[in-house]
């Protein structure tokens, strides 16, 4: 479960354009929540961006296939999500992520260099850590590999309880993407999240109202990173 955004200011590194973009960003799955939230995307022609963990069940590796087929981003989230594992040094977060690498790649043909942090880049674990500068490694070192990072800029809240109702996920959404001409939004598709799943249509018909059109995340678009 990721710490929630409020817990770290966030500051928009790109030069947005003035067109109003959002980007729908799932992270932690796949589950047996993603089939459904492709169709919910097929039917209003939207792609979205999935930051996926290693899931080897059989439910998964359908999921993996479709967010593939239908023309989604698949990004790199966590083999484990596992806070205290991957924050214990830079080596041990490359390591946790190169076994979610290996999956993707020697089973699927998923090759990306696009990765968001368990609990965004600056998570308060990042900041706990006694190695203060394990962040500044970690960041150095994604970039000498060709790699980018992407936080967000818009909190649906449903990380925060499986409880959070559907007309709150949708709120927070619609009203903080007001905010910004570029909304990059957190949301999660994993099993307990039904709520997510129920909201997703008003959502994506809110931010229609309000002007928004809908992207992937690639190298060089939805570039939103935490200070």
């Amino acid at each position: 479960m990721p710490i929630p955004a409020e817990l770290a200011p966030l500051t928009n590194t790109s030069e947005f354009a003035e067109r109003k973009v959002a980007y729908l960003t799932f992270d932690d799955g796949p589950s047996h929540n993603t089939i459904p939230i492709l169709d919910i995307l097929d039917k209003y022609d939207i792609k979205a961006t999935f930051f996926v963990m290693a899931n080897r069940q059989s439910y998964a590796e359908q999921a993996y296939v479709e967010m593939v087929r239908r023309g989604h981003t698949i990004a790199l989230h966590s083999n484990t999500h596992d806070y205290r594992v991957i924050y214990r040094s830079k080596e041990a977060f490359f390591k946790d992520m190169g076994k979610l690498e290996s999956l993707l790649d020697n089973k699927y043909a998923i090759n990306t260099k696009l990765i968001r942090f368990p609990g965004g880049s600056n998570n308060m674990l990042i900041q706990r850590n006694e190695k203060k500068s394990i962040r500044t490694d970690i960041i150095s070192e994604l970039e000498q590999r060709g790699y980018t990072y992407f936080d967000w800029n818009v909190d649906s809240k449903d990380g925060i309880s499986p409880m959070i109702s559907q007309q709150t996920i949708t709120q927070s959404v619609l009203t903080e993407a007001k905010k910004h001409k570029q909304a990059v939004i957190l949301l999660h598709d994993i099993d307990d999240m039904k709520n997510t799943v129920r909201a997703l249509p008003d959502i994506i018909i809110g931010l229609k109202k309000q002007g928004f059109e809908f992207e992937m995340i690639t190298k060089d678009n939805g570039k939103v990173q935490f200070p």
